[in-house]
């Protein structure tokens, strides 16, 4: 019964953080056209599955297929809107923020835990990207699962936490791939970080720790790739490492897109957090003073993802919680650190506080204090906006639904909300699929060709599909212009709509009759 109570306890406390973010972020969750472009892409492809599309033989993608399926069976429950696919983010955060939540209260107390979290849920984006329907996220809550469960193995020993956990970081791997880094870290922490095995041959007890936990290393990274596996196979992943691998790889290099410019971009992300990231700095001195093994893990996060981001290109604002949450984790330990500096000469009343606290440690408190809050008004606002919204271009797609069976657009976002589906060769349709070359002029004339779409919207601003010239021949063929937001030749923001001009001809004669 205290279990099934604990476990009620924590649910509510997953799903009132959700209602709070809901309560405070309204307007975005239920108005944002779009908060990003991979929303668009997300959604299009549930839409796709859960109308019997394959991944990967039918359903073109670069990503693992977890998430997009999750948000199928969401979506078909809920109804087909981008205010319950982004409802979905938001419980993935709240697991998140709750495990993050747990792993320091364990190990430091409630108080660093609390502060903690709010560091993290205030950092740079958070909020934003707990309501896009992204894939970062459900990734990272996974992972964290996935730790938390390994902390509560090492409390207990209980091999059902092992497997939980092998399971979890499996799932995140499926949703998506960038958590892959932190799997010798979680084999390091399942470790104890005790790498000194030179009395592995003297010292029995050691020695049979070490098999032991050996032996659940060996448990948890079995069930991972065991996990994984099955899952790839169910959805015919080896099979398509074109679309899930060579399409990140191939990637060009361009100078002009910031970007590719890591130290600029990785300091434009970490200008708002800098007074999170001089808390960070102390609880990493922390740490190594007091020689705290449990801190090894957010130490070794935070180092190895900060290399990972200096050198992978682009990087994307949306990879900023690779950093920010081994930022916020070690916070914590400044925290704790200072409470306890507090608490060893705190005797019940101010007064006999100044007296017992030495100047060492005062001075000492009071210098962190003056940085963080300087830190605090000297942090510049960063924001992140939206795409723009068309609603006459929406409204046009809108217009012609019911005479429509596909449409071809580089933006799917605009078929979503019209619940209408694209070829699903075009599910993914992106500056990386182009620039890798998995995705040609010539096929997307194929295409073109192939399902004959009632309707082309074009909206994207980085390329533009209708300047290949024997597409743009193609489509005047057969297609009339029905909208285009371009005001003169200099402008780049163009959104174009095309009609099918056979729909237009028979709509004529429908209306001729009568009909």
């Amino acid at each position: 019964m205290f279990k099934i109570k604990n476990f009620f306890l924590n649910l509510c406390s997953i799903i009132l953080f959700a209602t709070f973010i809901v309560a405070i972020r309204f307007e975005p969750i239920t108005q944002s056209f779009e908060l990003d472009y991979d929303e668009g892409l997300n959604l299009i492809k549930a839409l796709l599955y859960s109308r019997g599309f394959s991944f990967y033989s039918q359903i073109w993608s670069d990503q693992p297929p977890l998430f997009t399926v999750i948000l199928s069976y969401w979506l078909n429950l809920f109804g087909q809107s981008v205010f319950a696919a982004r409802l979905l983010t938001l419980l993935f955060s709240s697991l998140l923020i709750w495990c993050f939540y747990q792993l320091i209260r364990r190990e430091l107390g409630n108080i660093p835990a609390f502060i903690a979290t709010v560091l993290l849920f205030t950092s740079w984006l958070y909020i934003r990207l707990s309501i896009s329907v992204m894939i970062g996220l459900p990734s990272l809550s996974l992972a964290m699962l996935s730790i938390y469960l390994i902390s509560l193995y090492k409390q207990n020993h209980l091999n059902r936490y092992l497997i939980f956990s092998g399971i979890a970081f499996a799932l995140s791997l499926q949703t998506k791939a960038f958590t892959v880094f932190l799997i010798p870290l979680v084999m390091m922490y399942i470790w104890d970080f005790q790498i000194n095995l030179f009395q592995f041959k003297k010292d029995y007890n050691l020695r049979n720790n070490i098999q032991n936990t050996f032996s659940a290393l060996l448990q948890w990274i079995g069930i991972l790739c065991f996990t994984y596996i099955i899952i790839a196979l169910l959805f015919g992943q080896f099979s398509h490492q074109e679309q899930l691998v060579q399409t990140h790889l191939n990637q060009p290099i361009n100078t002009e897109i910031k970007n590719y410019d890591n130290l600029y971009y990785l300091n434009f992300m970490t200008a708002q957090d800098r007074d999170y990231i001089f808390l960070a700095i102390v609880g990493i001195l922390t740490i190594i003073y007091h020689k705290n093994k449990s801190g090894l893990l957010p130490i070794t996060w935070f180092f190895t993802s900060t290399l990972i981001l200096l050198f992978h290109k682009p990087i994307w604002y949306h990879h900023y919680h690779l950093i920010s949450i081994p930022i916020c984790w070690l916070a914590a330990y400044a925290i704790a650190s200072l409470l306890d500096l507090l608490s060893q000469n705190w005797h019940g009343n101010l007064k006999s506080f100044f007296k017992s606290i030495n100047f060492f440690k005062l001075i000492i408190i009071s210098l962190i204090s003056l940085i963080f809050v300087s830190l605090i008004f000297a942090t510049p606002p960063i924001t992140k906006g939206g795409p723009p919204k068309d609603l006459q271009l929406l409204q046009l797609v809108i217009k012609y639904k019911d005479s429509t069976n596909w449409v071809f657009t580089d933006r799917p976002i605009y078929a979503f909300y019209a619940n209408l589906p694209v070829p699903p060769e075009m599910a993914v349709i992106s500056s990386k699929r182009i620039n890798s070359g998995k995705l040609t002029n010539q096929e997307m004339l194929e295409i073109l060709k192939k399902y004959r779409p009632e309707q082309i919207v074009i909206a994207r601003m980085d390329f533009h599909i209708l300047n290949e010239p024997e597409i743009r021949n193609y489509v005047n063929k057969y297609y009339t212009k029905t909208y285009s937001n371009k005001k003169d030749s200099k402008d780049l923001r163009e959104h174009e709509h095309y009609i099918l001009s056979s729909l237009i001809t028979q709509n004529k004669v429908n209306l001729s009759q009568g009909k």
